[in-house]
Order: C-alpha cells, then sequence, then structure tokens
C-alpha cells in the first residue's frame, strides 16, 4: 500500500488493496451505513473480479447509543444481501460510560470485529478511513505534539496489527470523502448520515469545522512523516537486535556500544522498550526522556527511575528493570483470564482461585537466574517477576496437589503494542516480541511499499 501524496479515487483505491493483497484472502469490511463505508464495500465488490482468490465479508457493530440503531445495521444487512456478501451484526452490550463514550465504543467496535475476525478466519479488517480522517486526526495530534518531533504527525497507519493476531487495513487514507460520496451517488446509493459527525461536543467535529476554514491539508507534508517515523523506527528495531538482551522477561540490558550513536534513535528504542518493561501503554513522555537522556549523556554511573524502570549505568552497560514499588498482587478466579501489572496475561486453567504477586526475592535464586549480573540487580529483576500460588485458604497439600502453576498460563505482554501495532513500529515490535519470547506475529498481508530500499 503506497504511502505518498497521491490522491486515489475510491475505485483506485479498490483495485490497488485488491492488487496488492496476499491471496487467497478473506477480507471483513467493517461498515455502519455511512458513505466511507459503504463506498468502500461498493468498490471493492465492483472491482473484484471473479475467481481472483478474493472473498469478500461485512461485520456491523451497533453501538446501541441511539434509538434508530438497530435498524440502520438490518439497512446494513438488506444491502449485503443484495450484493451477495455475507453479512454480521454485533450489538455493544452492557452499559455505557458516562464519559469517554468516544473511546469506549472505538475499542468495543474494534473487539467485535476482531471476534467476527476470529470466526470467519478473515486474512485482515478493512475500514474506510479517509483522508479526510487523516487530515482530522494529524491535527489533533499537532495540537499536543513538539513540532517535528511529534510522531503523532505521522497520522494514522496503512495497516496496524490487532491485539497481536488480526490486521487491519485502511485502503481509503488517500481518498477525499467527497469522491467516495460522488462514486456512491453515480452507483445510485445513499447513505446513513450519523448525527454526532456534526455534534461540536466532539473535539474531532470541532477540528473538521476549523479544517474547512483553512488550507488543504498537506499531504505531502504527511507522507514525509511517515517516512521519518518508520525509519526512525526501524533504526530502533536494529539497535535492539545488535544490542539488547532481556532476561527472563524482565531485564533488559544493553552494552556500551549501543548507548552510543544517534540520539533520536536510542531515544525511541529506550521510550518503547521502558514502556515494555513498565508495563504500560505508552512510550515514555518528552519529560521523562529528557531526563533518562541527560542521565545517560552524562556518562558516569548511576540509577534514575522513569515511567516505573530503573535505568542502572554501570561499566559494562546499562540495565532496565521494573522497580519493586506498585506491583500488586491479583486474584484471578478458575477458568478466567487477566492482566497482571500490565506486563503479563495470565490464565488461571486450573479449577482453584490463584493469586498472582511479585516473587520474593532470594540472593541464591536471583544469582542462578540471572548469572554474570549485579547481585542488587539481579534481585531487583526477580522481585519484578510473577509468582503464583493458590488462594490462601487451601491448605500446603492441596497447593501442591493441584498444581496451580503448572495449570496457568502466563504470556509476556507488549504493553505499548498489544492492542494496536501500527506499521510504522512493525519492525520494532517483530524485534521486542523476539527478546520477549512472545508467539510470532501474522504476516503483512499487503506489499509493504513503505520499507523498499
Amino acid at each position: 500500500m503506497t504511502a505518498g501524496p497521491e490522491i486515489l479515487s475510491p475505485e483506485q483505491a479498490a483495485e490497488r488493496l485488491i492488487a496488492d493483497i496476499a491471496r487467497p484472502a478473506r477480507l471483513l469490511v467493517a461498515i455502519s451505513g455511512g458513505s466511507d463505508s459503504c463506498g468502500l464495500l461498493i468498490a471493492l465488490s465492483k472491482f473484484n473480479p471473479a475467481g481472483s482468490g478474493l472473498s469478500l465479508f461485512a461485520a456491523t457493530v451497533d453501538h446501541a447509543l441511539r434509538p434508530e440503531s438497530a435498524d440502520e445495521a438490518r439497512a446494513v444487512a438488506a444491502l449485503c444481501a443484495k450484493l451477495g456478501i455475507p453479512h454480521f451484526i454485533r450489538r455493544w452490550e452492557g452499559e455505557k460510560p458516562r464519559t469517554g463514550v468516544s473511546a469506549a465504543a472505538r475499542e468495543a467496535r474494534y473487539r467485535l470485529l476482531i471476534d467476527v475476525a476470529d470466526e470467519i478466519d478473515a486474512t485482515a479488517i478493512v475500514t474506510g478511513h479517509t483522508l479526510d480522517d487523516q487530515a482530522e486526526t494529524i491535527a489533533m495530534r499537532a495540537a499536543r505534539g513538539e513540532g517535528e518531533e511529534n510522531s503523532g504527525l505521522a497520522g494514522m497507519a496503512q495497516a496496524v496489527l490487532l491485539d497481536r493476531r488480526r490486521w487491519l487495513l485502511r485502503p481509503f487514507l488517500a481518498t477525499r470523502r467527497s469522491d467516495i460520496r460522488a462514486f456512491l451517488t453515480k452507483e445510485g446509493l445513499g447513505w446513513i448520515d450519523d448525527p454526532s459527525n456534526v455534534d461540536p461536543h466532539y473535539e474531532r467535529v470541532r477540528i473538521r469545522g476549523r479544517l474547512a476554514q483553512e488550507s488543504p491539508f498537506d499531504a505531502a507534508a504527511q507522507a514525509a512523516a511517515a517516512t521519518r517515523r518508520t525509519a526512525l523506527s526501524d533504526e530502533a528495531a536494529r539497535l535492539l537486535r545488535k544490542h539488547v538482551t532481556i532476561a527472563q522477561g524482565v531485564l533488559a540490558h544493553i552494552d556500551p556500544v549501543g548507548l552510543q550513536g544517534d540520539a533520536a534513535v536510542r531515544r525511541h528504542a529506550l521510550s518503547l522498550l521502558a514502556a515494555v518493561l513498565g508495563g504500560r501503554a505508552h512510550a515514555l513522555g518528552s519529560d521523562s526522556m529528557d531526563r533518562v537522556m541527560a542521565f545517560l549523556d552524562g556518562g558516569l554511573p548511576g540509577r534514575i527511575t522513569a515511567g516505573r524502570v530503573i535505568f542502572d549505568r554501570r561499566r559494562e552497560g546499562l540495565y532496565l528493570v521494573r522497580e519493586n514499588r506498585g506491583i500488586l498482587p491479583l486474584h484471578i478466579p478458575p477458568g478466567n483470564t487477566a492482566i497482571w501489572d500490565g506486563r503479563y496475561r495470565i490464565t488461571n486453567a486450573g479449577p482453584d482461585d490463584i493469586i498472582v504477586s511479585p516473587t520474593a526475592p532470594d540472593r541464591d535464586e536471583a544469582l542462578a537466574l540471572f548469572p554474570g549480573v549485579p547481585p542488587a540487580i539481579a534481585m531487583r529483576a526477580v522481585a519484578a517477576m510473577p509468582f503464583i500460588e493458590a488462594n490462601a485458604l487451601l491448605s500446603t497439600e492441596d497447593r501442591q496437589n493441584k498444581g496451580m502453576a503448572e495449570r496457568s498460563t502466563v504470556r509476556p505482554l507488549l504493553a505499548p503494542f498489544d492492542r494496536f501495532l501500527p506499521q510504522f513500529e512493525l519492525r520494532f515490535g517483530v524485534e521486542l516480541a523476539v527478546l520477549l519470547g512472545c508467539d510470532v506475529f501474522p504476516r503483512l498481508p499487503v506489499k509493504d511499499s513503505s520499507r523498499k530500499r
């Protein structure tokens, strides 16, 4: 998929995706009934020749936020039936939050779409995000960032890995909404206008109104920002591969050579590496990284804490480990899965409750688990590891017999990327996954022209 400033018609965008997708493929088109998603489904169905090896499916998420949403979902189902495209409706059940409803709805939407994708074993989920959406996203991120160093200026990635298992593709990011609506009109089709799209209560709507009064979106600047972010992340991935080790999933070490070189690359790598070790969903902020970089560039031994991670500079390099404060025990009932400390996803497959807590540090055990590591650092690392035991109400004999730890599944998380891994950061995410012993990511199902050398 091309990341450049070229503007594509709906027909061209659909044809490009169909040409670039690896076959055989099953695409799950997320369709709300709005112009963008309807245009995407129609364009893909129109330009997908018989026998191409590409199957189309569609899914509508009814957020149940408006009385008419169920009828709208049924109208989409009727359109899909007319096109001969299998269609699924999923409803966001349960009580809705009083605040942050847009973010919660987005999370629910992706979760339900992933469920459908799993059900049909979709190659990818496809959404109708447009060039207009891209402009709005960048404007919102620019208002919070630091000029050209703001990675958010790269905008939305054309491909995102969801939950480390399903790819989401955005083929319309170089397509204007006005062109999509003109295409639908030419095809004699209408669409549903969601009233929330004109409600100034939402930041995106306010930004949309502001952009309508300003100069056109600079697609070339966005493409350049995306190229910079990809190049920076790829260089940071090389730093990980050549100079970083992670022991027992909790203790990272960067050799002295890795602490030299380009400052921006080191900063990018350290900010995300610390987020993973600290169990935080976002990279360390600018203020925290300014302190870390000033400390490292000073060249002296010592320690500094940022983002719940201790940076310990020694002669043999830099160690990073989760600080021992604030690691709380977690109770997990039988058959349940929970996230502990933002760093591990733990499933209790046994018949009884388990409790996950930090491992009690033992010097001999620490030195055995982390050979060659300074004892104080090894002790910190052990205390950051998960320890699983049976509910304290069970007798010691019962705990031994039931084998609670053996019946639990412990998987490391990539906290910044576990839910969303943008294509910009793909190589970096893969290197992190290798270092932590995570499952292999599914391959990007389209040609990755953004990394051609």
